[in-house]
């Protein structure tokens, strides 16, 4: 549903009265929508699960913005990317490609084995992400 405020208010985001309210900026519209509580699930336990542990890993400032960097770069006017975003889909990727189980990833396991999500450069070329114009340079470790 669109959403039309009184007073040309375009940065709010919220929920109020059972709706989400938040600005698109593809559509460059803000957006209202019901909120829906996600039922639990085992799949979303090991998701959560999952989550938790990326977070602990808790990547160097460097790193993130390397992956800020490739986000801005591989961003498109179809697909708008965060660093979360890029992050994200790399180490679902290093899971999908290399069997690693996310949900007991460290820090200390992806420098022992020598992982390649370790730097944005060694994970494009690992194919984990795809490549972009001057990734050579995001060599900052996690």
């Amino acid at each position: 549903m669109k959403v039309q405020f009184k007073n040309l208010l375009k940065a709010y985001s919220g929920h109020c009265d059972g709706l989400v309210y938040y600005y698109n900026p593809l559509a460059d519209k803000m957006v209202c929508r019901r909120y829906v509580k996600p039922r639990a699930s085992q799949g979303n336990a090991r998701f959560i699960k999952i989550n938790r542990r990326l977070k602990e890993i808790f990547p160097s400032p460097e790193y993130l913005s390397d992956l800020k960097y490739y986000a801005a770069l591989a961003s498109d006017h179809t697909q708008h990317l965060n660093w979360r975003n890029v992050y994200l889909k790399m180490m679902f990727a290093l899971q999908r490609d290399f069997g690693i189980d996310l949900a007991t990833i460290t820090r200390e396991q992806i420098f022992s084995q020598n992982l390649p999500c370790k730097s944005v450069k060694n994970a494009i070329e690992a194919g984990l992400l795809a490549p972009v114009v001057g990734y050579q340079r995001m060599s900052a470790e996690m």
